[in-house]
């Protein structure tokens, strides 16, 4: 349904309920309008009830349901007014009640997977059990009391159920759409229509009676609702599902108390002999000892949860810090706290429902790595901690991260987890707070991440003086990338040559990026990417990076030099940004530099957004001439989906499969290259530094490779002068000339 035919739908509801209630007043103000009405509203309600389902196209059969339970009540209504046959009526209206008994039941079960297995769902069916066994004591003894007003009782008795269960389901239930809203309001004010009849002796209230037209507004109401668009959640599990906290539940137990009682005054009222008066306590004891066992369930659940994490039902802080209290006591214990590697990319490119269901996966096989011995605790976000015994604590720190080196499917999506463990043994003598525990492990988890990550880091004080200058370098990164301060240096781009392997020519490079820094030199890519990523500056820099290596490529062009092409590493925030392509392509047009000369480079572990524009971009990028390679193959589990969705041209094998290509790397590298060459693919070898490394790429048909072995990356002055050949301002560059036949290794 569209969003325009939606308002007008919703605005129409609310006409109508407007006019419903007007015409309410008007048929109690004016006599002669009360006859007709009764023909008229249910005949109305049902076909719009028709329209509102032709309109929505709802799942489900609950809809004609209702449009069942009030064509019998209406064809009740009208012989019982209009024509002389009493038991046909009788049986119409008794048809219609048997409706609504069974769509109000299915509504006050209605929940996700239909059941709720935890102590308090079943104290709150058993409440239920005990209130409907004691309505079918209350009909037994009634039928055998065969008394005048069998029926009126009997209905009257009912009618005090639904209304309990109804008022329940009221109170217990959060966030309800408009149109279930509209349902339980029709569906009460029924109720009490038809309590009042059948206390006052009838089925049918007298015309005229005030109560007349509450039962029209009652049927008028479940037509209202079936015209609002949001009906078609009207009767889902989902709905259903939407509870209020404990404490409402419980709440909501209060009408089924009174129902006890209830059923007693109704007998009294007819004046029959139902269940004898030491029922009424008895049974309402009960019904209160059940609702206190249901208040206990409940508060022990709140006790749980507390103490524990909602998501993975782990300990929180709170449950971790009670238990470290009582352990510390008795053994020295050490935390383990571990932090997963590019977790905040998984939310990124996939959404948090897939980051919840990695984090349950996580929280399983932290539980399968530790013991009943160790305590897994999760303390927010992706950080878990581990409660352990200091004696096992490195052989539990081990098991953690074997567990989190292998992959999680979640919905088809292969991730990668892993993980950074810092740890923070005991100091000698009395347990320490947890607190300051914790900011150990913290400081000795982010050691661990900053060098790489999949890796445990023990604490000890120096590394309080490393947090603080990394803390300090954090927060000139963000003054480096503004542009705007010069006492925090300044960003380089050096240049790492890509040669052919075979003749040793140089055939391009690689764009690496250094920060000199005034008081700590010049820092590699290692000592602060990190810190830009955390600040979420990615983009930020490849735009720093971009602009330097297409104005470097313009000015070497214009000093004549030998034009090769300079490949940029690209983050994934900027591949999700659907401005990449234009930006790039204005900046090569602006800078007179042919779209060829640039070499674009995305990272196969940077997991990016299939419903994202990365796609598009590339693609843009590519039929401008712009060359796409996929960088650090070989180190995820994405790859034949990279290749899938991007218009990738050269596949770059990372270092560590070139490092064992020589041994039994060398069958991969193998399948790597076959599998390019099908594809028409060139493949890169990054990472070599043997002479034998290159001899065997060469012999596996590997054309590409840098490494030190050739040549480190070199400052953008030197790479042109070694690699680009001399300057030739005055006349044409040389394209594709080689000045530097046999390019020799460089230290």
């Amino acid at each position: 349904m569209t969003t325009s035919r939606a308002v007008w739908s919703a605005r129409a509801t609310w006409l109508l309920l407007a006019v419903v209630l007007t015409a309410a007043v008007l048929v109690q103000a004016v006599p002669a309008w009360r006859a007709p009405a009764v023909l008229v509203v249910p005949a109305a309600s049902v076909l719009l009830i028709g329209v509102g389902v032709a309109l929505h196209r709802p799942r489900g059969a609950a809809w004609w349901l209702v449009a069942l339970m009030l064509a019998a009540w209406g064809a009740g209504a009208c012989l019982g007014r209009f024509h002389p046959a009493p038991g046909v009526a009788s049986g119409l209206l008794w048809a219609g009640q048997a409706v609504a008994a069974g769509i109000v039941l299915h509504v006050v079960r209605g929940r996700t997977g239909g059941r709720d297995p935890s102590p308090g769902g079943r104290l709150d069916l058993v409440v239920i059990a005990a209130v409907l066994t004691l309505v079918g004591a209350q009909l037994v003894a009634v039928v055998l009391a065969d008394h005048d007003d069998v029926a009126g009782v009997l209905v009257a008795s009912l009618d005090v159920a639904l209304l309990g269960l109804l008022l329940r389901f009221a109170v217990s239930r959060r966030a309800l759409p408009v149109s279930s809203w509209l349902l339980l309001t029709a569906s009460l004010l029924t109720v009490l229509y038809d309590l009042t009849c059948a206390l006052s002796g009838g089925r049918l209230a007298p015309p005229g009676h005030p109560v007349q037209s509450l039962g029209l507004v009652s049927l008028a109401l479940f037509a209202v609702a079936a015209l609002h668009p949001s009906m078609t959640a009207a009767f889902t599990a989902e709905t259903f599902a939407r509870r209020r906290s404990p404490s409402a539940a419980l709440l909501g137990l209060l009408p089924l108390v009174t129902v006890p009682a209830a059923l007693w005054w109704v007998a009294q009222a007819r004046d029959v002999p139902g269940l004898p008066g030491w029922t009424v306590p008895v049974t309402g004891t009960l019904v209160a000892g059940l609702c206190l066992l249901r208040a206990a369930a409940a508060l022990r659940a709140s006790e749980h949860l507390a103490e524990h994490d909602p998501l993975t039902d782990l300990a929180n802080r709170r449950g971790l810090a009670r238990v470290h209290a009582e352990r510390a006591a008795q053994e020295p214990c050490a935390l383990l706290l571990l932090d997963l590697d590019d977790f905040k990319q998984v939310n990124d490119a996939h959404g948090h429902d897939v980051g919840d269901a990695l984090l349950l996966q996580v929280s399983e096989r932290l539980l399968a790595a530790t013991g009943p011995d160790e305590l897994v605790a999760r303390l927010g976000g992706d950080e878990f901690v581990v409660l352990a015994a200091a004696a096992r604590a490195g052989d539990v720190a081990e098991r953690v991260l074997e567990q989190l080196r292998d992959p999680v499917v979640v919905g088809g999506l292969v991730l990668r987890t892993g993980g950074s463990v810092g740890a923070a043994l005991p100091d000698a003598g009395p347990p320490g707070p947890l607190a300051e525990q914790l900011t150990r492990a913290d400081v000795a988890m982010y050691a661990a991440k900053t060098s790489g990550g999949d890796r445990v880091a023990t604490y000890h004080p120096a590394m309080r003086e490393e947090v603080a200058r990394r803390y300090a370098l954090s927060t000139q990164v963000r003054r480096l990338l503004a542009g705007r301060a010069p006492d925090v240096g300044h960003l380089e781009v050096h240049h790492q040559p890509l040669v052919d392997l075979a003749s040793g020519r140089v055939v391009g490079a690689e764009a690496l990026v250094r920060w000199r820094h005034p008081e700590h030199g010049l820092l590699p890519p290692d000592a602060f990417l990190a810190l830009v990523s955390t600040n979420d500056l990615d983009a930020q820099l490849d735009d720093v990076v971009l602009h330097e290596v297409v104005h470097q490529l313009a000015r070497w062009r214009d000093q004549g030099r030998l034009e090769l092409p300079v490949a940029v590493n690209l983050t994934r925030r900027s591949l999700e940004d659907p401005a990449l392509a234009g930006r790039v392509l204005s900046l090569l047009a602006d800078a007179g530099v042919p779209a060829s000369q640039l070499h674009l480079e995305i990272t196969e572990h940077q997991q990016v957004s299939e419903d994202g524009p990365a796609a598009a971009s590339l693609a843009g990028l590519r039929a401008a001439g712009v060359e796409i390679h996929l960088d650090d193959y070989g180190t995820g589990y994405t790859s034949l989906g990279y290749l899938r969705r991007f218009p990738v041209q050269v596949l770059k094998l990372d270092r560590s499969v070139v490092s064992a290509v020589t041994g039994d790397g060398a069958q991969l590298v193998a399948g790597v290259q076959a599998m390019a060459a099908a594809l028409d693919l060139q493949v890169v070898a990054e990472g070599v530094e043997t002479p034998a490394q290159r001899a065997r790429l060469v012999e596996l048909g590997v054309r590409f490779g840098q490494g030190y072995l050739f040549s480190r990356p070199l400052p953008a002055r030197e790479y042109a002068e070694r690699v680009l050949g001399p300057a030739r301002a005055h006349g044409p560059a040389a394209v594709g000339a080689d000045p530097a036949p046999g390019f020799a290794p460089v230290r």
